[in-house]
């Protein structure tokens, strides 16, 4: 059992660390879905004068690579996390950030490794439980309009990859990218991470802090859940106005006062 325990450790690759700035208590970055660690860029300049800030790329996104045998599940994303934070050789617990996936990511990671963290923020989290434990049927229903479409997604990509170029023209510098090549980890994630997820129950376990941050016009969050997620004694929703999904400076400043 310690053998294969060990093989699966070894085989677990390091992450890129795309950005590591600033001095002082750290920050933890991690992107989104289809994205990179670029996605930060109005982020990061609002915390390294007071911060070390570090963003990541997820597995099998940005600069970092996955195996082949990657299935891109939830517990391969947090194996692969640790380690690069293991690597970083930090002193004392850090702040983490995930926006999107990272969100959910983040989610498990404070959950299973609980004496790392002083601090848990995530950004736009899709948030998606069981469709039995909504109440409104309208939520229910927007839930399962979710899913359908990221089933629908995943069974596209020739359609996906051949058009993304022209939505990401509309969106800021490292947002979205999908293509061939990265084409695994982004279906995979979405279906491991996103469709099938236990993040309410692993937030429960959570015992720091929690601060969610998100857009009043956000396209992939359901409300319901959010709410839900507020009446945990240790979480705070913070809804910013008028900003939508994506890491703009609306959403970027109200990060940055958070964690300051």
């Amino acid at each position: 059992m310690f053998g294969r325990l060990r093989e699966r450790q070894a085989a677990t690759p390091t992450l890129n660390v795309a950005v590591d700035v600033g001095s002082g208590p750290v920050v933890i970055l991690l992107h989104g879905i289809a994205s990179s660690s670029a996605s930060w860029r109005t982020v990061v300049p609002l915390l390294s004068p007071l911060y070390r800030v570090i963003a990541i790329d997820l597995l099998g996104f940005g600069g970092s690579r996955a195996g082949e045998a990657a299935t891109f599940t939830l517990d391969e994303h947090v194996q692969a996390l640790h380690k690069t934070v293991r690597s970083l050789r930090l002193r004392g617990p850090f702040t983490l950030v995930g926006h999107s996936l990272g969100g959910l990511i983040a989610g498990r990671y404070a959950a299973v490794h609980r004496k790392e963290l002083s601090h848990l923020v995530l950004v736009s989290p899709p948030i998606y439980p069981h469709r039995r434990y909504i109440d409104e049927l309208g939520q229910r229903l927007r839930v399962g309009g979710y899913l359908w479409f990221y089933r629908f997604v995943r069974g596209n990509q020739l359609t996906i990859v051949n058009n993304v170029g022209r939505f990401s023209r509309w969106m800021p510098s490292g947002s979205l990218k999908i293509d061939d090549e990265s084409w695994a980890a982004f279906s995979l994630s979405m279906e491991h991470c996103i469709e099938t997820q236990t993040t309410m129950t692993d937030l429960a376990q959570v015992s720091v802090p929690i601060d969610v941050v998100y857009g009043a016009r956000d396209q992939v969050i359901v409300p319901a859940s959010l709410h839900r997620l507020g009446s945990m004694h240790h979480v705070g929703l913070h809804e910013v106005p008028r900003a939508d999904h994506l890491i703009r400076e609306p959403l970027a400043r109200e990060v940055a006062r958070l964690i300051r």
